[in-house]
């Protein structure tokens, strides 16, 4: 069987996909492979370069607009027939922006609208884009690092939500690369001594903003041949992108040279051999990659025949599952019970009296307190062993003390619980009731959410 591949780039704004990936993104659809570009914002808080267009900064609708035209431009130049938008026509989400940091890298901005990415739940960004994987079932997925290039709080939640993404997906996609760029080619991206720079106009750069790699860096795309395209599509990016030959610029109108390789690492999936790393990078993002494996959906999916020796990384981490609790889980939850229960007899009956208008009325604050202690030691062994094991002996060893503090003949002052009465009797079945509630409830370790 003969697939052809199906690759999906995930971005936050409008001209991340041909700053970053644009080359890789033009060789690919010269290959015939079907590219899907994803980016989960238009892009609205972005500063405007063209003193015709400058209105629109702080714009947001109509930023909005022209950038989406811009992206489609872009689009042509690069070949790519599908372009979404995450959320679709359901969701909107909106450009977080950001603020430049004191080491030169991006921050957080101080303000956000409510729609903006990064104050979206992160789950909630996952299922979109786990949507998009599940539609578009792709064999490969590239995005950014966990850097996010040079810190960007929309680029590394796109990095976070696309890694909870493909591990949620019901497609297994084969691989799961990010945009990582090595200290050499960020030095000469940013380099002012190059032929050519001058003739710009553009500003040399004081500091490298872009952020060390994170990872093995074991692709190096050449896009050497379609670097006309890439120039294309940046020019296409108008209000955000000026360019001058072999260089271009941001609004800060510091240079940056158009470099003829894009570089990678993998996240998750098919590795690629040891054998193509023994002296440089793998020119292309699907080296090794069974694309056939990968559309059966194998279980072994994407490590292809030739990767002699190189184990296959975990594209769908396997969630850590909880242990079965063990010994000391039940001492734990005895011991807890037993000061619970104690404690609990010993306050229960307490209360006040008010007089409201000539009626007396009884507060027994004593009994909420002792249900109130119960429920948080309950809750406690729930959360930490997740199994309502402990806690449901918890409970029931609660119950047995208080019942045995609740015979006067049995031990000596054993008469603290006085089954007469209604707080009494609340004391006796409350813990149990609460158990049986919290038992129902279902919690999990917060790594397994993602």
């Amino acid at each position: 069987m003969t697939v052809v591949p199906r690759i999906l780039f995930v971005h936050a704004h409008p001209d991340d996909e041909t700053i970053t990936t644009g080359g890789t993104i033009a060789a690919l659809v010269g290959e015939g492979a079907q590219v899907t570009v994803l980016s989960a914002t238009r892009g609205e808080d972005g500063e405007v370069i063209p003193a015709d267009l400058k209105g629109l900064e702080g714009n947001r609708a109509g930023l909005a607009r022209v950038r989406e035209s811009e992206i489609a431009e872009a689009m042509a130049a690069l070949g790519v027939r599908e372009h979404l938008f995450l959320g679709g026509s359901a969701h909107t989400f909106e450009d977080s922006g950001m603020e430049w940091g004191a080491d030169g890298h991006a921050v957080a901005a101080s303000t956000m609208p409510a729609n903006a990415l990064c104050a979206a739940e992160l789950t909630t960004v996952a299922r979109y884009i786990a949507a998009v994987i599940d539609e578009v079932r792709p064999h490969a997925v590239i995005t950014y690092a966990s850097n996010g290039g040079y810190g960007h709080p929309d680029h590394v939640r796109v990095h976070e939500a696309t890694v909870a993404a493909v591990d949620t997906a019901d497609w297994r996609a084969g691989r799961l690369l990010f945009v990582d760029v090595p200290a050499e080619a960020a030095r000469e991206t940013f380099d002012p001594n190059q032929p050519g720079f001058a003739d710009t106009g553009f500003a040399p750069a004081q500091t490298i903003p872009t952020k060390p790699p994170v990872s093995d860096i074991v692709v190096a795309q050449d896009i050497s041949s379609v670097l006309g395209a890439k120039r294309a599509a940046l020019a296409a990016h108008r209000t955000q992108v000026t360019v001058s030959g072999a260089f271009f610029a941001l609004s800060n109108d510091i240079g940056m040279k158009i470099l003829d390789h894009e570089y990678y690492s993998i996240g998750a999936g098919a590795p690629i051999s040891d054998l193509r790393l023994r002296s440089d990078p793998a020119p292309h993002v699907l080296t090794d990659l069974d694309i056939d494996a990968c559309e059966r959906q194998d279980s072994g999916a994407g490590t292809a025949a030739g990767a002699a020796g190189a184990a296959a990384l975990p594209l769908r981490r396997r969630r850590r599952e909880p242990k079965k609790p063990g010994f000391f889980a039940y001492a734990h939850a005895v011991v807890l019970a037993v000061l619970i229960g104690f404690l609990g007899a010993m306050q229960h009956l307490n209360v006040s009296v008010f007089d409201l208008a000539g009626t007396p009325v009884i507060l027994p604050w004593g009994l909420a307190l002792s249900l109130l202690l119960v429920a948080c030691g309950l809750w406690h062994l729930k959360t930490m062993y997740l199994s309502s094991s402990p806690m449901l002996i918890a409970a029931f060893v609660i119950v047995i003390l208080s019942y045995v503090l609740g015979q006067p003949t049995w031990l000596p002052g054993a008469d603290i619980i006085v089954t007469g009465m209604l707080r009494s009797a609340a004391w006796l079945i409350g813990p149990m009731l609460i158990a049986a509630v919290f038992a129902f409830i279902k919690v999990r370790r917060p790594e397994a959410a993602r």
